[in-house]
């Protein structure tokens, strides 16, 4: 197995003459849980989307050595015709995978800490924004894939919803890494190990922090948000 997971090398990328991603460089590693935090409009999503393949880059490298990498969007994406199950289970249709018992329990495990037992055969147009957002995640992590790139995941889901699939995919997903943009500061030391701060409205220059040094969770909230306050007056 290589040693990392995901390189990116002098990336570039431009639209018209706005520059977004400027000579950007950054690895990650294997299993590991990083947090992409930037301003509003820096070009996250458009990384995202090069990391996904959904873009293409001008020029520099990016090797990924996980197979099958999962994107979870900022908009849920579910099919309006299909049910709350049928969203779910549709990648094993589209890719013929056969849904194994160990799959099944951990659907109905998902279904229980999301609670979202009572709604499975419900439509997209019946659920609230916060349901869609669970079930695209569901959806996204079912499968267990060995990388995940999450685009503002949490953003519409309560905080109590989200500390419980936090804590499940902490127990449950510890052979997967995820690379997620977020502007929730508090998300970033209850799920990241490390995190890539940017400061300017252009992805370059990025200050990769590791939050296990920070013991308990109030202590890592505050000296985080205390860390970034003193990066970006620098």
């Amino acid at each position: 197995m290589p040693e990392k997971m995901l390189s990116v090398r002098h990336l570039n990328k431009q639209f018209a003459s706005r520059r977004v991603v400027d000579d950007l460089s950054f690895e990650m590693h294997w299993n590991e849980r990083t947090a992409l935090v930037a301003p509003s409009g820096s070009g996250k999503t458009t990384l995202i989307n090069i990391l996904s393949g959904l873009e293409s880059f001008d020029n520099g490298q990016v090797t990924m050595n996980a197979a099958a990498p999962v994107t979870i969007f900022q908009e849920p994406r579910l099919f309006p015709f299909l049910t709350v199950e049928e969203n779910i289970f549709l990648p094993f249709k589209v890719q013929a995978k056969q849904v194994t018992p160990d799959v099944r329990k951990s659907y109905q495990r998902w279904l229980d800490v999301c609670r979202l037992n009572g709604y499975t055969r419900h439509y997209p147009h019946q659920i609230s924004g916060g349901m869609k957002q669970k079930v695209a995640l569901i959806r996204g992590l079912l499968g267990t894939p060995r990388f995940v790139m999450m685009d503002e995941p949490f953003q519409s889901i309560d905080w109590v919803s989200k500390r419980a699939i936090i804590d499940h995919i902490l127990e449950n997903y510890p052979n997967t890494a995820f690379l997620f943009a977020t502007h929730q500061v508090e998300e970033i030391p209850e799920f990241a190990q490390t995190v890539l701060y940017i400061k300017t409205l252009c992805l370059k220059q990025v200050v990769k922090l590791d939050t296990s040094v920070f013991q308990t969770f109030q202590a890592r909230l505050e000296l985080f948000t205390d860390h970034l306050a003193k990066i970006s007056t620098e």
